[in-house]
């Protein structure tokens, strides 16, 4: 058995409770055949590796999710962006996986297109309830916007005519439009927005010992970064 074997056969360390929305691939529903998700697999990885932790992982939407982490009921979630607000009551481990990417998508026989940020302006967009942008995307999002709970609700509000332009990670909504019956009615725009920003895991504050746990999860993060983890977790899961 190698080191990571080793640390997750070891027996039950201290556990942590992990609060997280889905998000496929990243993060699956319970009891999915291809298994939690790639965000999730990691985190149990690196938790184990770099500290003996063992995860508990509760599915809640993504509003509650930082609602639990800045009350200290919960301990730590992945794919968090960092910003000031969340700094407050946050502690951000090192980047992983790949920068933070957004897609568009419309309905088939809309019409619209989505070529550049400022073909954004005035349409009526589906978002995600508590979800955070970069200033440029923000700035172009000048229309009404209504707000789903998950981005599988978004894109299912955009099947139905109800907003016009799906903005989301790019990766889960190419993942969701692909698998779920809705897909067929929807059409990836070309124009997609690499906003450079890291993806990170984040550690509730409230958490007495939370420099541990950062600390072991970028020890974690780094063995696994150095073995190449991330590309087999993309290779399990998208078949890459």
């Amino acid at each position: 058995m190698g080191p990571l074997a080793d640390a997750l056969a070891a027996p039950a360390g201290r556990e942590l409770l992990m609060v997280t929305a889905a998000l496929e691939p990243f993060v699956l529903p319970p009891q999915h055949p291809l298994g939690e998700g790639m965000d999730i697999d990691l985190a149990r990885e690196a938790l184990a590796l770099g500290g003996g932790y063992r995860l508990r992982v509760e599915h809640v939407p993504w509003r509650r999710v930082l609602a639990l982490l800045k009350a200290g009921q919960a301990d730590l979630s992945t794919g968090v962006h960092d910003t000031p607000e969340r700094r407050e009551y946050l502690a951000f481990s090192q980047r992983y996986g790949e920068s933070v990417r957004y897609g568009f998508y419309t309905r088939r026989d809309s019409g619209v297109l989505v070529r550049r940020l400022a073909d954004l302006q005035g349409r009526r967009l589906g978002l995600m309830a508590g979800a955070v942008f970069p200033d440029a995307l923000q700035a172009a999002m000048t229309g009404p916007a209504d707000r789903a709970v998950d981005l599988h609700s978004q894109l299912r509000m955009l099947a139905a005519g109800r907003v016009e332009v799906v903005v989301g990670n790019e990766l889960p909504a190419r993942w969701l439009v692909q698998h779920q019956p809705y897909g067929a009615q929807l059409q990836r725009q070309p124009f997609v927005f690499d906003s450079g920003l890291p993806t990170q895991m984040a550690v509730a504050r409230q958490r007495p010992d939370f420099p541990a746990v950062v600390q072991a999860l970028n020890r974690g993060l780094a063995q696994l970064a150095k073995a190449k983890r991330w590309e087999a977790l993309q290779a399990r899961y998208l078949g890459a």
